[in-house]
C-alpha cells in the first residue's frame, strides 16, 4: 500500500504531468491529488515548456502520443529548463527507443499499459527518492544572517522567514555555505550534487542557481548572496 503525503508536512512535492490524451490525463491527476501531492496537469504541448519552466516542478511525467510527437526531442527541450527527474511513458516496448531515451538522460522509461496502482507506486517511489536527503548528524549552518536548517530543509533569512528548499537546492546551499566566500568550481559542484548523473552538464547547475536566487535573494537579478565567479559559485555571508 502506498503512503499518501501528509498534508501537514513541510514539503509537498510538485508533480508536473504532461499528457496529451484527454481520457488519461484527468485520471493521472486525480490519482496523484488523492495522495496529497501538488499536481500541475498540462495537455497542451505548446504551453507545456513555458509552464514547466515557470512552475519548477520536482518530478515530471511525460505521457505522450508518439504517433504525433517525438517524445525524446520534446524531453531534450524540457531538460534545457529543468533539473527535475523525468518519467517517460511509451505506448509500446521498442528497445531502440527505450535505449535512446535513457541515453538522452530520461530517469525512467515506463511502457504502457500500466495500471493506476503501478503508476502510483512508481510516482511515490520517485517522490521519496527526489525529496529524501540524509540529515542525520548535520548541524544548523549559519553564515552571516542566514541559517540553513538541515532537519527542516529550509534556509532562514535575517527576518526569520523560513524558505523551503527542494533536495537539489538544499544540497547546493549546504555545499556553498559549508565554506563561505569560497569559490567552488562548477565541475566540483556538479560532481558533489549529481555525481555521475550530472554528466558535466552546467545547464542543470545554472537552473538550480536560478531557482535558489529567486527564493533567497532580495533582487535575483543582482544577487548578493549566491554569487557567480569565472568558472564557479560562492555563498557570501
Amino acid at each position: 500500500m502506498n503512503e499518501a503525503v501528509n498534508p501537514g508536512s513541510a514539503y509537498i512535492p510538485k508533480i508536473f504531468v504532461v499528457c496529451d490524451q484527454s481520457d488519461t490525463a484527468p485520471v493521472w491527476g486525480y490519482i496523484l491529488r488523492q495522495q496529497g501531492l501538488h499536481v500541475i496537469l498540462e495537455t497542451s504541448l505548446e504551453k507545456a515548456i513555458d509552464r514547466w519552466s515557470a512552475e519548477m516542478p520536482d518530478l515530471i511525467v511525460l505521457d505522450l502520443n508518439v504517433a504525433h510527437h517525438d517524445p525524446i526531442e520534446l524531453y531534450k527541450k524540457f531538460r534545457e529548463v529543468s533539473v527535475a527527474p523525468v518519467l517517460l511513458f511509451l505506448p509500446t516496448h521498442h528497445e531502440t527507443q527505450i535505449l535512446e531515451a535513457y541515453a538522452a538522460g530520461v530517469d525512467e522509461v515506463v511502457v504502457k499499459p500500466i495500471s493506476p496502482a503501478i503508476f502510483l507506486a512508481k510516482i511515490m517511489a520517485w517522490v521519496r527518492r527526489s525529496w529524501t536527503v540524509p540529515v542525520a548528524g548535520l548541524s544548523l549552518v549559519k553564515v552571516g544572517s542566514h541559517r540553513l536548517d538541515p532537519a527542516r530543509r529550509c534556509v532562514i533569512n535575517p527576518e526569520g522567514l523560513e524558505i523551503r528548499l527542494t533536495n537539489l537546492e538544499f544540497r547546493l546551499l549546504l555545499l556553498l555555505m559549508s565554506r563561505p566566500s569560497h569559490v567552488f568550481s562548477a565541475e566540483d559542484i556538479i560532481e558533489s550534487i549529481w555525481g555521475g548523473y550530472g554528466n558535466g552538464d552546467q545547464v542543470l547547475l545554472k537552473n538550480v542557481v536560478y531557482r535558489l536566487r529567486r527564493k533567497i535573494e532580495a533582487d535575483p537579478g543582482h544577487p548578493l548572496l549566491l554569487q557567480t565567479w569565472p568558472g564557479g559559485y560562492s555563498f557570501q555571508g
